[in-house]
């Protein structure tokens, strides 16, 4: 809110200034406006900075498997949303995110809730919280988010599917697939190859989307993927694991 408030006043005091000088209420005006985004821009780029530094110390933490430590750092920068509002939905996206991987559903969806709506993965891990829940309206809704946010993201086309096929609405996976496919103009051969699985109806492989997808806890790794150093299953998490898309 600081940063907001600062601009106002500076879109005030510029245009005051100006019509001072000039007598011209409408130049003023747009001078004022030219200076005022200025302003707000810089003001973002250093909230994003700060930002930027937090994360880079969280997930120090986190590849440490120090949850702890990690979900402190974060709920520390909830204290940037006083300069920035539009941080503190970024900030209980990743909180929301540590949560979940550690299986407290409870709150994990209360941050996720909070998260950014252009955080398509903390979006889709509060769809399978509800889906987990059978809560199938407030799943679907959720993914309306993902699909929107992540549209050019083949994994969250696949989730949304997945769940949809999990649910029993295999027919409605398949739209979905065929959707995302389009969207994403028939370049990702994961999608394409789900869709065949489907139309053959087999299940939906996603062991190729890795990580990335091994994070939402639908499924788990191979024994020889769990094995490998800092993978997510075996309690710890590799560097940058927490996928934002």
């Amino acid at each position: 809110m600081r940063n907001i408030l600062i601009t106002i006043l500076t879109l005030i005091a510029v245009t005051a200034g100006m019509y001072y000088l000039l007598d011209n209420l409408s130049f003023s005006i747009l001078i004022g406006i030219i200076f005022a985004t200025a302003v707000f821009i810089i003001l973002i780029r250093k909230a994003s900075k700060e930002l930027e530094i937090l994360n880079q110390k969280a997930q120090k933490a986190l590849y440490s498997q120090n949850f702890d430590r990690a979900l402190r750092i974060y709920e520390s920068g909830l204290e940037l949303g006083k300069k920035s509002p539009f941080i503190v939905g970024q900030i209980y996206g990743m909180i929301g995110m540590i949560h979940y991987i550690r299986k407290d559903n409870e709150k994990a969806r209360e941050s996720l809730m909070k998260a950014s709506s252009m955080n398509w993965v903390a979006k889709g891990m509060l769809a399978v919280i509800y889906m987990n829940e059978k809560n199938y309206n407030k799943m679907e809704e959720s993914f309306k988010t993902v699909i929107t946010s992540g549209k050019k993201e083949g994994l969250a086309w696949a989730l949304y599917a997945y769940c949809l096929e999990k649910t029993g609405k295999k027919e409605d996976a398949l739209k979905i697939l065929e959707e995302g496919n389009k969207k994403l103009k028939e370049a990702d051969d994961r999608i394409k190859s789900n869709i065949l699985e489907l139309k053959n109806n087999r299940k939906m492989r996603m062991k190729s989307f890795g990580e990335s997808w091994y994070q939402f806890m639908l499924e788990r790794p191979s024994a020889k993927r769990m094995m490998q150093p800092g993978g997510v299953h075996q309690g710890g998490m590799k560097k940058n694991a927490l996928y934002r898309g």
